[in-house]
């Protein structure tokens, strides 16, 4: 029997929308406001909606593909392959029966891949209007993390846009199906579901749009701890600016533990290329913080949730008699519980009968554990804690960094600052404010 979900007015009324019009929307939201539940519902509400994601394990959490994948484009290619890509008779067929398409993550989405986008589906689908004619609906927030620009490319980059973000594609000059010019529609969400202290809800927005004033840091940075008396907290996790600083904590914490070292390996089916939600090789300990990476069928953990490997055993499968490795891990709730090996489907859209249909194209199977001591502030972005450490090292030195590493926390008693947040740590990009101000 499948979870039935209360919505907000909000969201009921974007619901409506999506249902009952043909507008290209820019569906957004403070941090926890629901915005993946919705996609997921809307992703269910049509068979014909594509959901694509900027990233592999982004795509894999949609149950979607990646938007490269999808369009069949090269990474850092995409507007030169997007002109001169030969178009047949097929993928003529295939795109024309596509009506709305989903980009998750728009917010890390350049915009020269968005160009890309409409300049292949023009062409495909012989139609000059923006995105070919195709509803396009974007989720994300961005006041979180930004697109990725190398350093060798961003002075070419800003010659040709005015920024990084989706918002400054040459797509939203095109005229819409109505031969009007193109209008995004930005719907909000309002209801944050993850914090429900008012008081700290507010200090997150004054972050997040960089209107913090003096007493409201000052409120902030009593969260500062003194380094030398500071110990670790159980189900307590590091957020942190880089992947190194990440897995030398890790390191570290599991090698401070005296017990055998046991490692779970992967097995995977079909050609699934680079979609793996986890490593190949997992190596844990018993006393192990970790944190669960899939949403358990039994509601007991969620993608993001904290434990404690207490135990390892063995497991009989009661059908064939088969024998496997278990892990016993301790849940911040005290109820211990047995974690085996999980199977992702990993799918792609294939196009059978005259339309898309998303397809399983193959498995991967492992433990769905990662070390957990420590995650960079990028990987923690969609996920909520009870309890966390943040250490800027020297400084934030990202668009919306620091608002995403303090609301991952539900409660601010429960945050722990390694130095002093400091007004220029608080970097929000001008751009973003004045396309939010006006959209």
């Amino acid at each position: 029997m499948s979870e039935t979900i209360t919505f907000s007015k909000d969201a009921e009324a974007i619901i409506g929308l999506i249902q009952n019009t043909n507008k290209p929307l820019f569906i957004t939201g403070k941090a926890g406001t629901g915005k993946s539940t919705l996609l997921e519902h809307v992703s269910k509400l049509d068979p014909n909606i594509i959901v694509l994601a900027p990233t592999g394990i982004a795509a894999i959490n949609v149950k979607g593909e990646t938007i490269h994948s999808f369009f069949k484009l090269k990474p850092g290619y995409e507007l030169d392959e997007a002109r001169h890509m030969k178009i047949n008779n097929a993928m003529i067929a295939k795109y024309a029966k596509v009506q709305t398409v989903i980009i998750d993550e728009i917010s890390m989405v350049r915009a020269d891949l968005l160009d890309a986008i409409d300049v292949l589906l023009q062409r495909i689908r012989n139609n000059q209007t923006a995105f070919g004619g195709i509803r396009m609906i974007f989720f994300g927030d961005l006041f979180q993390l930004p697109p990725v620009l190398l350093n060798n490319e961003s002075e070419q980059f800003l010659i040709r846009y005015k920024s990084p973000y989706f918002f400054s594609a040459k797509a939203f000059l095109q005229k819409d199906l109505f031969s009007e010019p193109f209008q995004l529609k930005t719907c909000e969400l309002q209801t944050i579901y993850r914090q429900k202290d008012s008081a700290f809800t507010a200090l997150l927005n004054s972050v997040r749009t960089n209107t913090i004033t003096p007493e409201q840091l000052q409120i902030l940075n009593r969260q500062v701890i003194d380094s030398n008396s500071d110990s670790n907290d159980e189900f307590q996790i590091n957020l942190v600016s880089t992947n190194a600083i990440a897995k030398r904590i890790n390191l570290e914490n599991l090698k401070l533990i005296d017990a055998k070292h046991f490692s779970f390996n992967a097995s995977h089916t079909g050609n699934i290329e680079n979609l793996r939600p986890n490593d190949s090789e997992v190596i844990l300990k018993v006393g192990a913080q970790v944190m669960f990476i899939n949403n358990d069928a039994q509601k007991r953990w969620v993608n993001g949730s904290i434990g404690k490997i207490v135990g390892v055993h063995k497991l009989i499968d009661p059908e064939d008699q088969d024998s496997y490795q278990a892990l016993k891990v301790e849940l911040e709730n005290g109820k211990i519980v047995d974690v085996t090996p999980n199977t992702w489907e990993i799918s792609k859209y294939l196009f059978k009968a005259g339309r898309f249909v998303r397809e399983e194209i193959g498995t991967f199977t492992q433990i769905p554990l990662k070390l957990a001591w420590a995650i960079t502030i990028h990987k923690s972005q969609g996920k909520t804690f009870n309890k966390v450490k943040i250490d800027l090292g020297y400084g934030s030195f990202a668009h919306g960094q620091t608002y995403v590493a303090l609301s991952r926390c539900k409660t601010l008693e429960h945050i722990k600052l390694a130095q002093p947040i400091l007004m220029s740590d608080i970097i929000v990009d001008d751009m973003v404010i004045d396309y939010c101000g006006s959209h």
